[in-house]
């Protein structure tokens, strides 16, 4: 009997001590959660933003709550540098403040320096909550006003762009997003060209109750190779980019001369392979590409083998288009500098000493081998031959 009860003792003094383990546990409501950071710099002093957002009022919102505005609020902070500008926004900080939300990253242009970016990678990388994996993207624009930009139907921002890219991007494909583990390797890799999409506030498309309601999107991107930004292009000018960016990338393009086209085609799961083919004046460059097409519109009777034709002309233009830009600001569009450095190192610095490893001459038309495996909707075949 004594022993039960001593044993009944010691169970509840074990059960009191991992309770007491709980005590400090902070309830959601007493949290002050950041969800995105953006970084700044002007007149010598880095400043940074810190978007947050009420967790409880999301939680409620996507458990089937009431469709209410989910409030937003941004932190800005100021120094001489990023410790300190991080330090000012915790002066006035209320709750404890938690960063293991944070799922995207913002910079101005003017923080792309080198000097100013390894600040950037201590400041976001040293803390062991804020996840690697962010979205990382450049801006021409207001940080602020970009963080209090909202989805449709009063959604939480974290349904936005800014956090969650890639659902747009596999059903339309522009320009890839990027997340910080791989823009950091792009951008450390001296023979690689990191593409940082950039953010920007249109209210051209959508209204809500007759009223213009802004909305981000994606509207092109920096260019960054050695470490040094090459400089932004617009996304028209960087489409060839996403042919070789990903398998589950789908865009339509339009089919024949842009004032008189004969169709648009919703090409689907690119597959590419890269040749190297060494010359006397420098190195050349082969990309072999293959995707699916589905035939989306026909506006005048074609051939099915000239619709191909035109279709597959229409790619390699667009990839021929999107490197000769790129080229000509120094940048390397689809990492050609990249996989000669992988495959022939000795190559790669022979070419680059000289200055030929990458030139407008690199690829051509002849050297873009496209293959399209058409596919027809139903009725849609009736207009080819």
């Amino acid at each position: 009997m004594i022993r039960s009860v001593a044993g009944l003792y010691i169970l509840m003094i074990s059960l009191s001590l991992l309770l007491t383990g709980c005590w400090d546990i902070r309830e959601v409501q007493d949290i002050n959660y950041i969800s995105a950071i953006g970084v700044d710099y002007k007149d010598g002093e880095y400043i940074i933003y810190a978007q947050m957002l009420d967790f409880s009022s999301v939680a409620k919102q996507e458990g089937g709550g009431a469709s209410q505005e989910i409030p937003v609020w941004v932190g800005k902070g100021r120094g001489k540098n990023l410790a300190d500008a991080l330090l000012d926004i915790y002066k006035t900080n209320q709750q404890y403040l938690s960063w293991g939300q944070v799922t995207a990253l913002v910079l101005t242009e003017s923080v792309l320096e080198p000097e100013r970016m390894e600040q950037v990678f201590d400041i976001t990388n040293r803390s062991e909550e804020i996840r690697y994996t962010k979205w990382v993207y450049g801006t021409h624009g207001d940080l602020k006003d970009l963080f209090t930009t909202t989805p449709f139907f009063k959604l939480s921002p974290l349904h936005s762009l800014l956090h969650e890219p890639m659902e747009s991007y596999k059903q339309l494909s522009f320009i890839r997003p990027t997340q910080f583990n791989d823009f950091i390797i792009h951008y450390r890799e001296k023979a690689a060209t990191a593409v940082l999409p950039t953010l920007s506030i249109t209210s051209a498309n959508w209204s809500e109750d007759m009223r213009q309601h802004p909305i981000l999107e994606i509207d092109g991107a920096f260019l960054i190779k050695n470490k040094e930004s090459k400089g932004w292009k617009k996304r028209k000018e960087l489409l060839g980019i996403r042919w070789l960016a990903d398998r589950n990338t789908q865009a339509p393009v339009i089919v024949g001369p842009h004032d008189d086209p004969v169709g648009s085609v919703m090409l689907q799961q690119p597959r590419f392979t890269v040749e190297l083919i060494p010359t006397k004046d420098g190195m050349k460059y082969g990309i072999k590409i293959k995707a699916h097409g589905m035939v989306q519109s026909i506006y005048k009777k074609v051939e099915v083998a000239e619709l191909q034709k035109l279709t597959e002309d229409s790619l390699r233009d667009e990839l021929l288009s999107t490197f000769r830009s790129a080229v000509a600001i120094g940048a390397d569009p689809y990492q050609l500098s990249l996989i000669l450095f992988q495959r022939n190192n000795k190559i790669w610095k022979q070419f680059q000493d000289n200055g030929t490893t990458l030139t407008e001459n690199s690829l051509d038309k002849e050297n873009i081998d496209v293959n399209i495996d058409l596919r027809f909707w139903g009725q849609r075949k009736d207009n080819v031959r």
